[in-house]
């Protein structure tokens, strides 16, 4: 059984970073994350923050760096398998404590050292939207005054769509706990119970099935708040015969799952019915559209227009897919404007959202694209659910 993402896997992520930075010219590559959205450190070290934020400094030629904050020596040491680690201030949490007497590197000798003292004169970013700007502001004052930063998100976002089989072993595995959880939650779930107190049995389900943790925060939601696209669990008490939604997730190896049923306890009136009858029914037609060679764009056309053929169309809020790993919602997007075209072993959640004027329902499911249409990584209760 695969448990995690060995070294040698992670080196050659590495590498291919490097090979590309040649193509395009780069003497050195920074990516980030933090806390909230920790996915491309990871990918490259099998280290991720708590509190500060991190980053990855990669040469054009030699060995990664990774950059941490000043309080995360010991932890980094443990986790990360890129070996050279060097602390800065710049990556410190964010109440900022100045750690007199801790000694710390600065973004001008680390350019000086990568380039053999001639200095970075095009650096190339990725994580743009996650960039600290402390980090930012040191990282500009550090490089010549005409050097170029080049936004590059896309190195190692492309790097990170198609999956490896150990990458799809570990999805499996995180799904595979999760659709545990999920039959444990049906058979608890009632009436009376708070919303937050079904995120806590979730929870404790989640860890004591052999999860490493939470794929990200739990969403159980009910009534008018179902509605709700992104939102946070309240105190509300769950009631019969009212729509609820839960989306939960675990997380194994480093990979992700999330799993999307609505739901009633007791019994849906007839209109509710018909809606989530349909959203199951997007859902499962999704999967007929996808295959090696299909163009995304073309996928979240037709389930546009599902929804508009069946009545529906101003239920509709978004494409039918996002990419999904080591972030539950990784790039890319299936959107009506995607032009790219679908490749074996790319991994997606098929999320479908409906959403009316007293609520709203998600079917949510993992999937990788094969040559001849998806592997589903759940499937379980895709079907009516009233308790």
């Amino acid at each position: 059984m695969v448990l995690e993402i060995k070294p040698a896997e992670r080196q050659e992520r590495i590498k291919k970073i490097q090979d590309e930075m040649k193509k395009r010219d780069l003497d050195a590559y920074l990516i980030h994350s933090t806390q909230s959205d920790f996915a491309s450190v990871l990918y490259l070290s099998n280290h991720s923050p708590v509190w500060e934020s991190i980053g990855v400094l990669i040469p054009k030629e030699g060995e990664a760096i990774l950059l941490i904050g000043p309080e995360a020596e010991p932890f980094a040491q443990g986790r990360s398998t890129i070996k050279k680690i060097v602390k800065m201030t710049e990556y410190r949490e964010s109440a900022e404590p100045d750690y007199p007497g801790v000694p710390v590197g600065s973004f001008k000798e680390l350019f000086d050292e990568i380039s053999g003292g001639k200095g970075v004169n095009r650096l190339g970013l990725g994580d743009y939207t996650i960039m600290p700007l402390p980090v930012y502001d040191s990282v500009r004052k550090a490089l010549p005054k005409d050097a170029e930063i080049v936004r590059a998100d896309d190195i190692i976002s492309n790097l990170r769509i198609i999956k490896s089989e150990n990458e799809i072993a570990l999805l499996r595995e995180s799904h595979r706990i999760t659709e545990i959880v999920l039959d444990e939650i049906l058979g608890k779930i009632k009436p009376g119970l708070t919303e937050k107190e079904v995120v806590g049995m979730v929870l404790e389900s989640i860890y004591r099935n052999g999860a490493e943790c939470e794929a990200f925060p739990q969403y159980i939601f009910s009534g008018i708040s179902t509605r709700n696209a992104i939102s946070n669990t309240t105190y509300k008490k769950l009631e019969k015969n009212e729509m609820i939604q839960i989306n939960i997730g675990a997380q194994f190896g480093g990979y992700t799952s999330a799993i999307g049923r609505p739901l009633v306890i007791g019994r849906m009136a007839d209109s509710m019915k018909e809606v989530v009858e349909f959203g199951l029914e997007a859902h499962l037609k999704t999967y007929e559209w996808i295959k090696e060679g299909v163009i995304s764009g073309d996928v979240a056309k037709k389930f546009k227009e599902f929804y508009t053929k069946k009545g529906f169309g101003d239920y509709y809020l978004y494409g039918p897919c996002h990419g999904t790993g080591i972030f539950e919602v990784e790039k890319p997007w299936m959107e009506t404007n995607s032009d790219y075209s679908l490749k074996e072993n790319m991994t997606f959640m098929a999320d479908t959202f409906v959403t009316t004027p007293e609520y709203g329902l998600r079917w949510e499911d993992g999937f990788r694209v094969t040559k001849t249409g998806v592997e589903q990584f759940s499937s379980k209760w895709q079907k009516i659910i009233e308790l």
